[in-house]
């Protein structure tokens, strides 16, 4: 099941592709900057980061690295619960696996709420951003819509809705393509939060959920269930 997520939220994390010049490929997140953490550390070292990149393989899932003091840490894993103290230069790297979607982050334990990339056309096509929700209702939704203060106008043409706008860090429409993409591989499910001027929240959960291609004009398809308090 995949879960996609109409939110109106802010982003609070950044994912940024490394370079491919090592033999795996990773993401960072900003979220662990200027952390230092032993959470499943299994080993330190004094060497550059190139080799820090190329030392991180078998059983290590993210390395850190500090430019200021030329130091490298590998990691089994690290969450954001872990323990971490104040130091200032370190950078963490994660292993990417070219997830489909923020369910396939979930799968893989990346448990923290953020902007990551995603491949929903395929490991050979460039990457969406998009935000991962991973608390709502057991976690995994691919935010498609976040409007937060309406700064960012929506009364676009069909061309802007198909390729999508904005940013995930602040309001999006990802693109009426990836959401086709998304929901034809996998039973989707669509979660729409909205927050009142009152501080009310409100939901509602359409069990299942996705659109058709271009062709068919995207149609939208609800199904199921729908269980929430929006409509009430």
């Amino acid at each position: 099941m995949s879960n996609l997520l109409v939110v109106f939220l802010i982003a609070a994390c950044l994912t940024v592709p490394l370079s491919a010049m090592f033999s795996r490929r990773y993401a960072r997140s900003v979220d662990f900057d200027d952390k230092k953490s032993d959470d499943e550390l299994l080993g330190q070292y004094s060497i550059s980061f190139k080799d820090c990149a190329e030392k991180c393989q078998k059983d290590c899932g993210v390395f850190g690295f500090n430019d200021r003091l030329k130091k490298c840490r590998l990691h089994r894993k690290l969450n954001m619960s872990s323990t971490t103290e104040e130091e200032k230069g370190w950078r963490y790297f994660f292993h990417d696996f070219l997830a489909r979607d923020c369910m396939d982050l979930l799968d893989n334990n990346y448990t923290y709420t953020g902007v990551y990339d995603i491949f929903p056309y395929g490991t050979s096509s460039i990457p969406v951003r998009v935000f991962c929700d991973m608390t709502t209702m057991g976690g995994g939704w691919t935010a498609i819509q976040k409007r937060k203060n309406g700064s960012l106008s929506f009364d676009r043409n069909w061309s802007d809705y198909k390729n999508g706008f904005g940013v995930p860090e602040q309001d999006i429409w990802i693109g009426n393509d990836v959401i086709h993409q998304l929901t034809k591989r996998a039973a989707s499910s669509l979660y729409v939060s909205v927050k009142l001027d009152n501080g009310t929240d409100l939901y509602e959960l359409y069990e299942s959920f996705s659109i058709s291609s271009e062709t068919d004009k995207y149609k939208l398809f609800l199904a199921g269930p729908v269980t929430g308090t929006l409509g009430t």
